[in-house]
């Protein structure tokens, strides 16, 4: 990855909105610009100004191999123990000339709010458009990462289905998808890989439990891997026995929902354009306020970034941009039905990275 591009890109958007530096707390942001992976939990701070100078904090436990890992020169320590860990930032605020300072406004505390406007005085703003836009189109370098993440989705979905029968609990299924996403080389799974069978999945909870799986009911399985930061998600929905003419319409016409989003999927379009399609299949059908969430959402290091794919989202589709498509049908009573893949955008049009088969019905 050309790490030392990214701090001048970010840099030269800090300059274009007069901003003199960004403070990062975020740990994908961080990553973004240091390909580190740290300590999960442990806060790490990353300083760029717009000038490209670049320092990062890290506590003591990550110190060392901050330093024989990391590209950055200036690397500042903190106690891990220290409750004031914020306190280097002053240092670094005070003698530099800055005016303005971009934030993380989505995922700063209050308490650290508080504490920069304590020791700054001058102007906080958000940097999370700079930020996300950034990060929302793919370089050539990424995207070999998302593939291999969504080809680990894949084969850990593939493995795991094979011990689903009828008694088997949810949890079970959802615990060998996670073994297997980690021992096929994921650092960890996306979020916590959910399968959900019958009332579950209507309602529907995000989260496997120790229901038993039953014959005649609609499954739903959603996972996701990361590879070397960079994250996976995969949903599929699935049936073990006959099914009822009601759950087999409502499976089908959201798979048909979502394959013609994907096909109306290419450069220049707005994100609204493409949920519209996957919507009005599913309002014409009557089943409109039974379609709760968006379409889809971009990924890379972060599970749900840029571009959102729903109603009102003016984003203009690029090529590399990496999205999920997954329009869902949630019936009280009847069942839930979601696929779900991940596509990547391409100069004249798109393609699946997702590959596990779509139609598991019965």
């Amino acid at each position: 990855m050309d790490l030392k591009k990214r701090v001048l890109d970010i840099a030269n958007m800090l300059q274009s909105n007069a901003i003199d530096a960004v403070i990062l707390f975020d740990a994908a942001n961080i990553r973004y610009f240091t390909e580190l992976r740290m300590t999960e939990g442990v806060q790490s701070i990353l300083v760029i100004t717009a000038d490209a100078e670049i320092t990062y904090i890290v506590p003591v436990l990550d110190y060392k191999r901050a330093i024989l890992n990391c590209w950055i020169n200036n690397i500042v320590i903190f106690p891990e123990d220290n409750p004031n860990y914020l306190m280097p930032l002053t240092q670094i605020l005070q003698e530099k000339i800055i005016q303005k300072v971009g934030i993380e406004e989505d995922v700063l505390t209050y308490h650290k709010i508080n504490f920069l406007k304590e020791v700054f005085h001058g102007e906080l703003i958000s940097v999370d458009n700079i930020l996300t836009n950034l990060r929302a189109v793919k370089t050539e370098e990424e995207i070999p990462l998302i593939r291999k993440a969504a080809e680990i989705a894949d084969q850990a979905m593939f493995e795991s289905l094979k011990i689903v029968q009828e008694g088997v609990r949810e949890a079970d299924v959802s615990a060998l998808a996670r073994y297997i996403m980690e021992k096929n080389g994921a650092e960890r799974t996306s979020f916590p890989p959910f399968l959900m069978s019958g009332k579950n999945a209507w309602l529907p909870q995000r989260f496997s439990s120790d229901k038993e799986i039953s014959k005649s009911e609609l499954i739903l399985f959603d996972m996701g891997a990361i590879y070397k930061g960079y994250c996976s998600d995969l949903t599929r929905t699935f049936s073990l026995g006959n099914l009822s003419d009601h759950q087999r319409e409502i499976f089908y016409l959201a798979y048909y929902a979502q394959q013609e989003a994907i096909k109306a999927l290419k450069p220049g379009k707005q994100a609204w354009e493409i949920d519209k399609v996957a919507r009005d299949i599913i309002s014409a059908a009557g089943y409109g306020s039974n379609f709760p969430h968006l379409t889809g959402h971009g990924l890379g290091m972060s599970i749900h970034e840029k571009p959102i794919i729903d109603v009102g989202s003016n984003t203009i589709l690029m090529p590399n941009m990496v999205v999920t498509i997954e329009p869902g049908i949630y019936v009280e009573g009847v069942g839930a039905a979601r696929v779900e893949d991940m596509v990547l955008i391409t100069e004249t049009g798109c393609e699946v990275l997702t590959k596990t088969d779509r139609n598991l019905i019965n």
